[in-house]
């Protein structure tokens, strides 16, 4: 008989772990507490499949910044917060503030990235999904000499695992797509990648649902809160909050920074802390870029979804709250506008939206076994559309193992 997984979390993450496991013969049962899949990080994240860009967060120069970081309201900000658990993160986070750590972390990160695009590739190519994904290209935008020093150093580390990347000076930058023309005047080039993608995560959740279902025989339960998971006679023993129970021979917690709710009560609570973002949608007009765009001053980014482009940023760590705060939207249209004077029609903004990225201390995911009958996949921080089908594959491998 076929084995059984129950999937808790139908984000982009427990969407791919499904599909790894199910196009190995898994029978999966995919459970979230929302009306359809991806409605919390994954829903409007910032849209880029940034195969390249795996910087992890913890550097020298994220550590030099904590003092202005700490209570801070502009791209990046950590909260004060006494709780021990949030200490601990912190303190984690410091050690993997060394450059030789974030060699190692934006190196690990880079690996999974390219096995993700391999197996979004191969997804592709079996199953006509409809996700806006396409070879789009990106600029990272560089400001000063320091930027400039400080990304030739992870390009050539990257380039050594096989990015391909190379710098362009601002006088250039039109060639690679005309709306560049109007950047913020203080741009001086960018870290341009060719290779990246981009897609609409909410987009993807929904039509790999319905392959699932249709043609793996995936069983799919929206509106059921988890309660808990516990061992149960043979396997996995998941209450809902309706009383109702499922079953089977492994419960996958793949449930973004809401993870930690249903593993603590087991002992196994993961080192991972929500870190909040934003995103808006602008009509796009003629001078919209079709190539996206990073900024590294303001950590924000554009992405042309059709006849829209959307604008991601703003990392708040330690700031739990899944409401839209006005002041923080408006903070990203100023800081998109800003970057971007022409970039689309700014006094239009639609589909506002804040979600909590699940943040690990080393930038790096949580895929492991915890239990006979456990096993997670989360932490994926900002990085959860770029890693999700390469994180399935190797949760799919490591229960496979086993």
């Amino acid at each position: 008989m076929a084995r059984k997984a129950v999937v808790i979390g139908a984000g982009v993450i427990g969407v791919a772990s499904a599909y790894a496991l199910a196009r190995r013969g898994w029978q999966v049962v995919l459970l979230d507490r929302e009306e359809g899949p991806a409605m919390g990080a994954s829903h409007s994240n910032g849209a880029q499949l940034s195969y390249c860009f795996t910087d992890a967060l913890g550097s020298p120069a994220t550590f030099a910044a904590l003092p202005r970081l700490v209570m801070g309201r502009g791209g990046v900000s950590f909260r004060l917060d006494a709780r021990p658990d949030y200490l601990a993160w912190l303190l984690a986070f410091a050690r993997n503030c060394t450059f030789g750590r974030f060699r190692e972390n934006t190196l690990a990160t880079y690996a999974l990235a390219q096995e993700s695009r391999t197996a979004m590739e191969a997804l592709c190519e079996n199953h006509d999904l409809d996700f806006r994904h396409h070879v789009a290209g990106k600029v990272y935008l560089l400001y000063t000499d320091r930027d400039k020093r400080r990304a030739e150093t992870v390009r050539t580390l990257k380039r050594k695992a096989g990015c391909e990347q190379h710098y362009v000076p601002r006088e250039e930058l039109a060639q690679l797509d005309p709306a560049l023309v109007g950047l913020d005047p203080e741009v001086t080039g960018a870290i341009s990648t060719p290779s990246e993608v981009v897609g609409d995560a909410l987009l993807f959740c929904r039509a790999l649902r319905f392959v699932l279902e249709r043609e793996y025989g995936m069983v799919s339960h929206f509106g059921s809160e988890v309660r808990s998971v516990d061992q149960g006679e043979g396997g996995a023993l998941v209450t809902l909050a309706s009383g109702e129970t499922v079953t089977g021979d492994v419960a996958v917690i793949a449930g973004g920074s809401d993870s930690n709710r249903l593993l603590a009560p087991r002992g196994e609570r993961a080192m991972i802390e929500a870190m909040k973002g934003y995103s808006f949608e602008i009509p796009a007009t003629a001078c919209s870029p079709h190539i996206s765009v990073t900024d590294s001053k303001r950590r924000l980014v554009f992405t042309r979804l059709g006849e829209k482009v959307r604008v991601a940023g703003i990392a708040e760590l330690g700031n739990a709250s899944r409401e839209i705060e006005p002041d923080r939207i408006a903070w990203l249209i100023d800081a998109a506008r800003d970057c971007l004077p022409d970039g689309g029609d700014y006094s239009r903004p639609t589909r506002e939206w804040a979600g909590l990225r699940p943040m690990t201390p080393d930038t790096q995911p949580i895929i492991r076994r915890a239990g006979p009958s456990l096993a997670i996949n989360t932490g994926h921080g900002a990085l959860g559309w770029t890693l999700a089908m390469g994180s399935g594959e190797r949760l799919a491998d490591l229960l496979d193992q086993s």
